[in-house]
């Protein structure tokens, strides 16, 4: 595998990696801070666990953008290569 082609599977794959981790800490968040303290007098959680929240979606957000540059580069890497291959060799 060259390293033109690395670079794009591996922003892929952590891209992945890094929106599992964001949608989990998300979901922490809701669940933990605002579903299971319903009805409850104290809502300080609402505000301690904000950093679960932020970080979470900063995570999902760089992974997201990760995978999309992977995604992107990987097609451009076999369009590249499809047309070179279909060119009559001189």
């Amino acid at each position: 595998m060259n390293s033109k082609k690395t670079w794009p599977y591996v922003a892929l794959i952590s891209g992945i990696v890094l929106i599992i981790i964001g949608a989990a800490l998300i979901n922490g968040y809701i669940t933990e801070a605002y579903i299971a303290r319903r009805g409850e007098p104290d809502q300080s959680l609402l505000f301690w666990y904000l950093p679960l929240l932020f970080i979470g979606l900063i995570a999902f957000v760089s992974g997201l953008s990760s995978g999309i540059w992977g995604i992107i580069r990987l097609k451009k890497i076999k369009y590249k290569n499809s047309s070179n291959d279909s060119q009559p060799l001189k």
